[in-house]
């Protein structure tokens, strides 16, 4: 029985050569030769990163290739990553890697950040900047590049809700996992260490690091504080995580003019006080 499930384990189905080359360029000849000792558990992995790449590439160049560099540290470190989020997030990586000349390799430091990270944190990561990346694009009142304006950007959801969408099917103590999940986003840069929690509330700040990840697991590198209203999109996975509903800002300005966007009408955010809640709007 041993045999056979090693076996099982070690039989290998190769990537096809059409999506190496469509994600990697002129990189994806020098992947493939690597990718031949790879398990396949590992295979599987990395496919599913390719794919997610593939899904996520804003170049439609023929001639755009990612670093060889970054395809051996993203590829070779993703292989043991079996969450799929995890795996959305490095395929945005290789994604926002896709250049003409294929020279660009800042997603390896960006690499080793993700993959310092466990799935609670990247899962934390995703719902609190998908969250400000859905309602802060309708609102013109924020400069992100700056203290005071992150601050404006304080957000507080309940408790109960956070640590239901966080923990998930994880085995994990509900408080055990808003500690390490919070605490460590703030240990790396990606929250500014002022947040808090607690029975009722977590409350945290976007940190310019945290926002920057945030354009590199879309496929958008470099996306800078003042782009992030504008840019910056609340993306779903395959499995879709659902939305956090009970957001609130609880600095946000008396009177904040609300953007018109396809399909909606132009609306004014009227606050009668501080705390209050920012509810999407349908059309």
């Amino acid at each position: 029985m041993a045999k056979s499930t090693e076996a099982s384990f070690e039989s290998t189905e190769p990537i096809a050569s059409s999506l190496l080359v469509r994600v990697l360029g002129t990189s994806a000849d020098a992947v493939d030769e690597a990718l031949r000792r790879f398990t396949a558990y590992q295979l599987r992995n990395v496919e599913r990163i390719l794919q997610r790449a593939d899904a996520k590439s804003r170049s439609a160049e023929e001639s755009s290739s990612v670093s060889l560099r970054v395809a051996h540290v993203l590829l070779e470190d993703g292989s043991y990553c079996d969450d799929e989020l995890m795996a959305d997030y490095l395929g945005g990586l290789l994604a926002g890697s896709r250049i003409p000349e294929g020279r660009d390799d800042r997603a390896v430091a960006w690499s080793k950040v993700l993959t310092s990270l466990s799935s609670l944190q990247v899962r934390a990561h995703y719902l609190l900047y998908r969250e400000w990346a859905a309602r802060l694009r309708t609102v013109a009142v924020y400069e992100l590049g700056v203290d005071a304006g992150r601050m404006q950007a304080t957000m507080e959801v309940a408790s109960s809700e956070f640590v239901k969408f966080l923990v998930a099917e994880s085995e994990v103590d509900e408080n055990d996992a808003i500690s390490h999940a919070i605490g460590g986003l703030a240990r790396v840069g990606l929250l500014e260490d002022k947040y808090l929690y607690n029975n009722d509330a977590v409350r945290v700040v976007p940190s310019i690091m945290g926002i920057e990840l945030y354009g590199w697991a879309q496929g958008l590198p470099g996306l800078s504080p003042r782009g992030f209203a504008s840019k910056a999109q609340p993306f779903d996975l395959e499995d879709a995580i659902p939305r956090l509903s009970s957001v609130i800002f609880s600095k946000l300005p008396e009177r904040a003019e609300v953007k018109p966007q396809a399909g909606q009408r132009q609306v004014q955010i009227h606050a009668q006080r501080q705390g209050r809640r920012v509810k999407r709007r349908d059309s």
